[in-house]
Order: C-alpha cells, then sequence, then structure tokens
C-alpha cells in the first residue's frame, strides 16, 4: 500500500510558519496596546491624586497643580501612542485572520485529500480479498468436482 503524500505539503508548512509569524507579531502588538493602556491608567489615577492635593494651599498643592499640567500633556501623548498601537493592532490582526484562514482552507484540503486516499485504498483491499475469495471459492470448487470425478 502507497503511502498517502500530500503535494502541497511544502506550501502548508510554510502557511503554518507565517501564520505562527502573524500570531506572534498579534500578541506583541496586544502587548503594546496593553502596557499603554497600563501607563493610561496610571496617569489618570495621577491625575485624580493631584486634583485631590491641589486643593491644599501649601506648597503640595502648589506642586500639585504643577505636576497636573504635566500629567495632562503625558496623558495626550499616550492617547495618541494608543492610537497608533491600536490602529497597528488592526492591521496586525486582520492579516493574522488572512493567514489563518489560508492555513486552515490548505488544512481542510490536505483532510479532504487524506480522506479520499483512505477511501481509494479500503476500496483496492477490498477488491483484493474479493478475488482471493473468489479464488478460493473456485478452488474449493475444483477440489469438490474433482472428488465427485474419481
Amino acid at each position: 500500500m502507497r503511502r498517502f503524500r500530500f503535494r502541497l505539503t511544502p506550501v502548508l508548512r510554510l502557511r503554518a510558519q507565517l501564520e505562527r509569524q502573524a500570531r506572534r507579531e498579534l500578541a506583541s502588538a496586544m502587548a503594546v496596546v496593553s502596557a499603554i493602556d497600563q501607563k493610561l491608567a496610571a496617569a489618570e489615577q495621577g491625575l485624580r491624586d493631584c486634583e485631590q492635593q491641589s486643593v491644599r494651599t501649601d506648597a503640595v498643592g502648589q506642586l500639585a497643580k504643577a505636576l497636573d499640567a504635566g500629567l495632562r500633556r503625558h496623558r495626550l501623548r499616550l492617547q495618541k501612542e494608543r492610537k497608533d498601537a491600536q490602529q497597528r493592532l488592526d492591521v496586525v490582526r486582520a492579516d493574522y485572520a488572512t493567514k489563518a484562514r489560508e492555513l486552515k482552507t490548505l488544512q481542510n484540503l490536505r483532510d479532504q485529500k487524506k480522506a479520499a486516499w483512505r477511501q481509494e485504498v479500503a476500496q483496492q483491499e477490498q477488491a483484493e480479498l474479493d478475488e482471493l475469495a473468489a479464488t478460493a471459492r473456485s478452488a474449493r470448487l475444483a477440489v469438490h468436482q474433482e472428488g465427485e470425478v474419481r
């Protein structure tokens, strides 16, 4: 019996490699967005703390007001970074979805070809068994007829 051979195996391997690379890029892009989200949350918390402290009239209140302006600028930069990172994430996610779909398509094709191959092999084996049974039947018949002739 011949082995199953999928002619597009090299293409399948390449697509799997490209899909894994796209998955790594997706994870990286998601990590960047997550890190920026954490920085934004910290900046928001800092702004809330500054707002609470800025009502004081002493040096701490003055420092809180100055820090507030810097944190607002920092938050704006982070929001721009997050927007850019989110756009990159969207592009990478679409690329990953495409690569995953291409891989799945080739895997399905391979599975269909393998199923067809298995069915063909089963039919060949059944044909061989039928032939052996027919040969055995004709041999028994010949022996039986030979025994009647004597």
